[in-house]
């Protein structure tokens, strides 16, 4: 495990704190709109889809068809390293002010995302401008490349239990990357359906309200 990832696990535990992460994309902030818009912009629209309908049919921009070539992913790579856009993605409407409903229930105490060290400053910015609870960020650690991101969140959070007895994400595959024997609970932020597995503890739900009403049930 990454030094940092293991201070950060001391810190909790001398504080006495337990609490929960929270993932950044498309979670607080509106990531995924800004990656469909910009795809369309400069590769097009091969389905004549709007932002939303993508979203209903893809989830996730990556998983397109049309907007995987190697001109594709340069340009991701270099939103993805631009610090200054991390500080003006839009907000997911209400997540800040839920957020800290939750944070006086069950203690933020970090928030754990797949962006790199390089936006780190910029993501900083962004979390304190729209007012969300003050704690350390998690960064992807050098070395795990991005495809290895929801499986290397799986190994921190697992790790970082029972300091960390929990996590809102809005990604599927993080709740599949969990071993059987993780004893939090995820809370799969925006996932309506039937949870993808039933051996571990995984919340679905619809929406930051539908988070709210499970964390004070859980509390």
């Amino acid at each position: 495990m990454h030094p940092f990832i293991k201070d950060l696990k001391a810190k909790l535990k001398k504080k006495k704190l337990k609490g929960l992460a929270v993932d950044v994309d498309d979670t607080l902030a509106r990531t995924g709109d800004f990656w469909i818009k910009g795809l369309m912009e400069k590769f097009g629209n091969p389905e004549g889809l709007s932002v939303e309908e993508v979203q209903q049919k893809y989830r996730y921009s990556y998983y397109a068809p049309y907007w995987s070539g190697k001109e594709v992913r340069a340009w991701e790579k270099q939103v993805r390293h631009d610090d200054r856009l991390h500080r003006d993605f839009p907000l997911i409407k209400n997540a800040n002010h839920i957020v800290n409903q939750i944070h006086q229930i069950i203690p933020v105490v970090v928030y754990l995302t797949a962006r790199s060290k390089s936006v780190m400053p910029g993501t900083r910015v962004w979390l304190k401008k729209y007012g969300f609870p003050q704690a350390e960020v998690a960064y992807r650690t050098p070395g795990v490349k991005l495809p290895e991101s929801l499986s290397w969140k799986a190994k921190v959070l697992e790790y970082l239990y029972p300091q960390v007895i929990g996590m809102v994400d809005d990604h599927p595959q993080l709740a599949k990357d969990l071993s059987k024997n993780y004893q939090g609970v995820l809370f799969l932020y925006d996932y309506p359906d039937q949870a993808p597995r039933s051996d571990i503890n995984i919340v679905p739900c619809k929406n930051w309200q539908a988070v709210l009403e499970k964390v004070r049930r859980l509390a």
